[in-house]
């Protein structure tokens, strides 16, 4: 995702089609609010392996003997100075000639920093995806929805449930394009742009002891992103890969504060609706590592992690793991 993509998410940073891209959560300052929800980017490419099948004279591909895959992902994210995130993903991949769609299901955990006040939040979001490679060009889309469920507020003064929304509902579609160019046998580069749309909301807590109600404010986010990923197979018969990548990433939407001066008085504040928001920009850059190891002939492990640099929310490192099973 979203402010700062899974994706932040999503998005994404590494183009790899078995886990998550960056899943950053809305964490916030009392001076910035970071609008970041995660960006379960269950359909980018895995550009390694497709780059390994991808001959450009075969123009009517079989279908594989193990048309099916099952992934199961988890991974970490730590902001500078700032909460935790983690989340896991189940998905399924049935594979089609050079296509495939995907289908998969996300839970990501992540806690917001709002002035004096933590916010724990929940996000379930659902994904359907498809592309393929074609001739070494690889092509993405995917669609997810969700809902984000808010946690305990803490506070100086304890812990409440929210006086106001309980949950709020997550949607984004995105997708990307590329071109595998193989150097050789076993070296391959592959830049590619990503772009997503996602929209979700986040809760204001009321200043304690105001007797408020906790509002919400609307966060639309655009996210674009250019990567160029350098990949090498290794092993007896090129079944293991290790990759590393730069990408250049923009958000439409990586702070978010509430505009002030919207009411006269704490009188005029509604007891239910939303709140207006002042939404600003931002661009950054991250670095990845990933390897792509074949544990057996239908068993596969793959591993990533990255580092976001001048970001205006604050950097994170981020790190996955997952498990593939054909069958």
């Amino acid at each position: 995702m979203p402010a700062r993509s899974m994706a932040c998410l999503l998005c994404a940073g590494l183009a790899a089609a078995w886990w998550p891209g960056s899943a950053a959560a809305q964490e916030t300052t009392t001076a910035q609010d970071t609008a970041a929800a995660p960006a379960p980017e269950l359909a980018s490419t895995d550009a390694t392996s497709q780059a390994a099948s991808a001959d450009p004279a075969d123009t009517a591909p079989s279908q594989p003997v193990d048309p099916w895959t099952i992934t199961l992902s988890a991974g970490l994210s730590n902001r500078d100075d700032g909460p935790d995130g983690s989340w896991q993903t189940l998905s399924l991949t049935r594979q089609i000639g050079r296509g495939y769609v995907r289908g998969g299901v996300m839970r990501y955990h992540g806690t917001l920093i709002q002035a004096d006040t933590a916010l724990p939040s929940d996000y379930y979001v659902g994904t359907l995806g498809a592309g393929g490679n074609f001739d070494n060009w690889v092509i993405d889309g995917w669609a997810s929805y969700g809902r984000q469920v808010y946690g305990k507020i803490s506070t100086d003064w304890g812990s409440r449930q929210s006086s106001g929304a309980r949950s709020s509902a997550y949607y984004a579609l995105g997708g990307d394009f590329g071109r595998i160019f193989p150097l050789s046998p076993r070296w391959f580069v592959t830049p590619t742009i990503v772009g997503s749309y996602a929209q979700g909301r986040l809760l204001r807590p009321a200043p304690t002891g105001t007797g408020l109600v906790d509002l919400e404010t609307r966060e639309p986010t655009w996210t674009l992103g250019s990567t160029v990923r350098l990949d090498h197979a290794f092993g007896e018969n090129g079944d293991h890969y290790a990759g590393i990548s730069l990408s250049r990433n923009w958000t439409s939407n990586a702070v978010s504060q509430v505009k002030v001066g919207q009411f006269e008085s704490l009188e005029e504040i509604p007891r239910s609706g939303l709140l207006d928001s002042r939404h600003y920009s931002d661009g950054w850059w991250e670095v990845g590592i990933s390897a792509n190891m074949k544990l057996a002939d239908r068993l596969h492990l793959d591993l990533y992690a990255s580092r976001s640099f001048d970001a205006l929310a604050g950097n994170t490192i981020s790190g996955g793991i997952s498990l593939r099973k054909a069958f």
